[in-house]
């Protein structure tokens, strides 16, 4: 089986030989691809060309769910110049920009709602007036909690084992690999965080700037899943849609962007900031469900 790969789209399950059939050249047109079969097998240089081209490769586990990435390492020319940025940049910006994300993820969330048709958009709005520099009073927190309950119901929790955590994870898995592949594309190191600042986390700054973009995987799970589907398990089919929210637009200053652009604009934003060139990032709004159009 032959696979017709255009700009931005992403392998669910790859065959065995694919790569076999398929010719370098093909490489620049691929985003990213995802590896579930474990008996799929890349070459050395298969992986070097990939890496070349700046492809994230999502590699899976027994389970069938994302367990890594793997990325390049330096696609960005002036590394070191924007990493002594990152190091020296002071606590105040860390968390006035931290503040722009919680507030940008809490409207998000506000909108997730609104498009589904339920109630407490108006009261996660009012929680944006309340993040402080740094979101010392942890409103994100706060915010988290009313929203899901009002997504899935009092008892719902994302520790359950059900349909809608599985499909969540997996969602956030691949967003968060892009994400990722983004930094390091714009020389950024990405185990230096904003909020996140685990010295075991090798991606601190990816699993900020996901917050923003968590809400569009919510309703696009929202949309398709029902609560009280709790046996139901993740299929290829399944897999497969989810892998599609990559090609979900969002707005950024009113424009539609397809989700890799608004990550990359996002994280070219953050770059600007901490050079001193801008003081606002340029973070996404979620729109309703709507798969990107070339012209």
């Amino acid at each position: 089986e032959i696979y017709t790969l255009s700009l931005h789209d992403a392998l669910p399950i790859l065959p065995r030989r694919l790569f076999l059939r398929t010719p370098i050249s093909m490489l620049e047109d691929i985003n990213c691809i995802i590896i579930e079969n474990q008996t799929v097998t890349v070459s050395a240089y298969l992986l070097q060309k990939m890496a070349d081209m700046g492809i994230a490769v999502y590699v899976c586990d027994e389970k069938h769910l994302p367990n890594a990435v793997l990325l390049p390492m330096v696609r960005h020319s002036r590394h070191f110049k924007i990493l002594k940025y990152q190091i020296e940049a002071g606590k105040p910006l860390q968390k006035r920009l931290w503040q722009q994300i919680v507030v940008q993820k809490i409207r998000n969330q506000a909108l997730c709602l609104a498009y589904l048709e339920l109630d407490g958009s108006e009261e996660l709005m009012k929680m944006c007036k309340e993040v402080q520099s740094g979101d010392r009073t942890h409103v994100e927190a706060k915010a988290a909690a009313f929203y899901f309950r009002r997504l899935y119901g009092l008892g719902f929790s994302r520790g359950d084992d059900h349909i809608i955590n599985s499909a969540l994870n997996y969602g956030y898995a691949i967003v968060r690999g892009m994400i990722a592949r983004s930094i390091i594309c714009y020389g950024l190191e990405p185990s230096l965080g904003l909020f996140h600042s685990s010295e075991l986390n090798s991606y601190n700054l990816a699993d900020d700037f996901i917050e923003v973009f968590r809400p569009v995987v919510d309703l696009h799970v929202s949309s398709r899943f029902d609560i009280s589907e709790v046996s139901r398990a993740l299929t290829p089919e399944i897999k497969r849609e989810l892998y599609g929210i990559v090609n979900y637009d969002m707005l950024v200053r009113g424009e539609k962007h397809i989700l890799s652009n608004c990550i990359d604009k996002a994280v070219a934003s953050y770059s600007s900031a901490l050079q001193g060139n801008r003081e606002e990032l340029e973070l996404p709004v979620l729109m309703e469900l709507q798969v990107h159009r070339y012209e």
